[in-house]
């Protein structure tokens, strides 16, 4: 079978195909709970396991982890949202949240019309100090990963008309912001100009950045800055911190009084910063 989700209207199609063409007299037995709602706030969160099938570097401590879904399972992660991953360490389940990603920056994305897709993509910054990430990286091909269904507030619908999508983002904060930028690009006619400010400890942190460099240059309405706040000699880019200095000229909107949408993401003191 098939399932078609269209985000905005709230509709789910289910195609069932038929092994041999003759009429149905029903479609099966309802379950428990069949003809009644349960609201999402009392639902709690599910966990499916899934695979991992792959896991590739990336920069020098981060990952693209590529898990599969279980037979039959249809994880759609609205833009903007994320899922929480969950493994068992020393006796205890610990839980994470995570934002899945495109295999590839230049891959289109065609939400929110679901893709019959059964794998789901993540990069994941590995701290050898850390409890969860070293556990996750340990895993072998063919281990087991918990997923659970997506949480988040972010609106697709923020969206509409829109001209100017400014993209603030540190670190892995860059994760939220891959679907953003390439859903934008792809879906929006009105949108005239994406910005994107990635700020880096150093030039070997910047994820994607050879791909970022390239989807600028195959769309014109796309920049990326990059900024690194401990940089080689060599760096001939922009550097220090979020400031008012460096994002005075960058905010600006494309044409006066154009609809914009800034988003922002990255640690705790980053975002609190640009905030202000």
């Amino acid at each position: 079978f098939s399932v078609r989700v269209v985000e905005n209207v709230g509709k789910i199609e289910i195609v069932l195909k038929k092994k041999e063409n003759t009429s149905w007299k029903r479609l099966g037995h309802p379950l428990e709970n069949h003809d009644s709602l349960v609201p999402k706030k009392g639902t709690g969160l599910h966990y499916r396991k899934c695979q991992l099938i792959s896991k590739e570097g990336v920069t020098h401590d981060t990952k693209l982890f590529c898990l599969m879904l279980p037979p039959s399972t249809h994880l759609q992660v609205p833009i903007g949202q994320h899922v929480y991953l969950k493994l068992p360490i020393t006796g205890t389940e610990i839980v994470k949240p995570y934002t899945p990603v495109s295999d590839f920056l230049l891959s289109e994305v065609k939400e929110p019309v679901i893709l019959n897709n059964k794998y789901i993509y993540f990069l994941i910054k590995i701290y050898p100090a850390g409890l969860f990430t070293p556990e996750l990286d340990h895993l072998q091909i063919g281990d087991f990963v918990s997923v659970s269904n997506p949480e988040g507030n972010f609106k697709i619908s923020q969206f509409q008309e829109l001209e100017d999508l400014i993209l603030l983002a540190a670190g892995t904060g860059f994760t939220p912001m891959v679907k953003i930028l390439t859903y934008a690009l792809t879906n929006i006619p009105s949108l005239r100009k994406v910005k994107l400010m990635f700020f880096n400890k150093t030039e070997d942190d910047i994820i994607w950045r050879s791909q970022l460099e390239k989807l600028a240059f195959k769309d014109k309405r796309f920049d990326v800055e990059f900024v690194v706040s401990a940089p080689t000699s060599e760096w001939n880019g922009k550097r220090g911190h979020i400031s008012p200095a460096l994002l005075s000229e960058f905010l600006k909107r494309s044409l006066d009084k154009s609809k914009v949408l800034v988003c922002i993401c990255g640690p705790t003191p980053f975002t609190e910063q640009g905030i202000r």
